[in-house]
């Protein structure tokens, strides 16, 4: 395993040039761009104010692939809300094209009160596989984060068995999974190969929240994780978050994305093979 990313959320006061140059030096091979159509929280990282070819010829000469675009777009149960939500999701993926990104995130949905999660689900499914279709048609693969309701394999597994196209597959935060109880030793192994992409964060669990800490240093299974990742045969990226963009208190992103790519590699090396033996 040797695909390591780190999203922008890391960053919010790095612009692409920056992005680019730190990535390389860090050791990374990819960056996930966190999106926005518009002028936001990270105007000089905004992929969409950016022309195409530029973001191309900058990461191409600095060897860095464009992990991901990952969106904030969510399906809502809303017509004219999830009409608009696919209009955001055809630009993503026509820009993901031209920049030979692979994959486009969105998020799952929030089950609203009085409605069950199977129905979410199959309404979710019905919105999501026509532009499934389009998303094969351009090469790029939609993938959704366990972000909202559907938290945990069994409830996301549930929604996938009801979208069975090749490009759709799964962001598995494991963060966001162990809020609700979940470790690796289950996700991984019921979810398998749907999952297409992946995040990572840690943090301590306290009465009053989470407190994002540095990899291996919270209650978040990271190592393990990987352990799981590799044992499936995984191949897609593993993507550092460090929530700075929402929480400009946090740590500085050179202080924490150097850290975390030296423990995502020492913990993914392949094991040792065993002392030959002696010979008599």
């Amino acid at each position: 395993m040797n695909k390591f990313a780190f999203s922008t959320v890391s960053c919010p006061a790095w612009d692409l040039q920056t992005i680019a140059d730190r990535a390389k030096e860090y050791g990374y091979t990819g960056v996930e761009f966190r999106t926005f159509l518009q002028d936001a929280a990270m105007p000089g990282a905004n992929l969409f104010l950016t022309d195409p070819n530029k973001v191309n010829t900058l990461f191409a000469s600095a060897g860095i692939e464009i992990a991901a675009l990952a969106s904030s777009i969510a399906f809502t149960g809303n017509r004219r809300k999830d009409a608009t939500a696919a209009d955001e999701l055809r630009q993503h993926m026509v820009l993901a094209a031209k920049l030979n990104c692979r994959i486009v995130k969105i998020f799952d949905t929030q089950v609203r009160p009085g409605h069950d999660r199977v129905s979410a689900g199959v309404a979710m499914a019905q919105w999501l596989l026509p532009l499934a279709d389009e998303a094969a048609d351009v090469g790029v693969a939609i993938v959704i984060e366990n972000a909202l309701s559907f938290r945990s394999a069994k409830e996301m597994w549930s929604f996938m068995e009801a979208v069975p196209h090749p490009s759709v597959g799964l962001c598995w935060d494991v963060f966001n999974a162990a809020q609700v109880g979940e470790p690796p030793a289950i996700s991984v192994p019921m979810l398998n190969s749907r999952i297409f992409h992946t995040h990572v964060k840690d943090a301590k669990f306290e009465s009053r929240g989470a407190a994002y800490c540095k990899l291996g240093e919270g209650d978040v299974q990271v190592q393990k994780f990987l352990t799981r990742l590799m044992g499936i045969g995984y191949e897609g990226y593993v993507v550092v978050e460090w929530d700075k963009v929402w929480l400009p208190g946090l740590a500085e992103p050179e202080i924490i994305l150097p850290d975390a790519i030296a423990k995502l590699k020492k913990w993914t090396q392949p094991a040792a093979e065993p002392a030959a033996a002696a010979k008599h």
